[in-house]
């Protein structure tokens, strides 16, 4: 099988999936829980920086979109752009409750198990990179962790956002200018 045939082929069991879990399949619905929880509970982590309440969100995305999957309409947006649409609703929720600003300078080592040595680095610079991005304003670092954390294309992070893909390009290249700068005067 082609690479283009494994793509259409997962896009209509997942939309297959999703027809069973409208019609209120809970077991469609648990293959959909499976195949997305970790990139939702990594996006919400990113966001709020603390595992317990990352756990908890994740969950309450799943229950929310377990409650709403009957009316779940795709529009041409993927399934998991509405998932982060109702995790990216949950963060801002979870801080106007607590009124306070997103703490992703909290690097906690439960959500990134480290192995000594080659990742001691790595874990330093995203230390340093979460620190730098609490400078940035919501929607530059909503861009750049569906970017680069969650690893998304620019059509999906437009999805999510409900932005222009070229949009998206001029935000993330800013984003990241910005977050440079930020990364040098730190440094200096």
């Amino acid at each position: 099988m082609e690479i283009d045939e494994v793509a259409a082929h997962d896009d209509d069991k997942e939309a297959a999936l999703i027809a069973r879990a409208i019609e209120g399949k809970a077991e469609a619905f648990g293959h959909l829980y499976d195949r997305y929880l970790e990139r939702i509970y990594r996006h919400i982590y990113y966001r709020v920086g603390n595992v317990s309440d990352s756990q908890d969100l994740a969950q309450e995305v799943f229950l929310r979109a377990w409650r709403a999957i009957p009316h779940y309409r795709s529009m041409g947006r993927p399934f998991v752009a509405w998932l982060f649409t109702i995790a990216h609703n949950l963060v801002k929720d979870h801080y106007r409750r607590r009124k306070g600003t997103l703490p992703l300078e909290e690097l906690n080592e439960e959500a990134f198990p480290t192995q000594p040595d080659k990742e001691a680095e790595a874990y330093a610079d995203k230390d340093e990179i979460r620190r730098c991005l609490v400078y940035l304003s919501t929607e530059q670092q909503q861009v750049l962790c569906l970017r680069f954390i969650d690893d998304l294309d620019y059509h999906e992070v437009a999805s999510i956002m409900g932005k222009k893909e070229g949009t998206i390009r001029v935000l993330q290249h800013r984003a990241l200018a910005q977050l440079r700068q930020i990364m040098e005067q730190e440094k200096g």
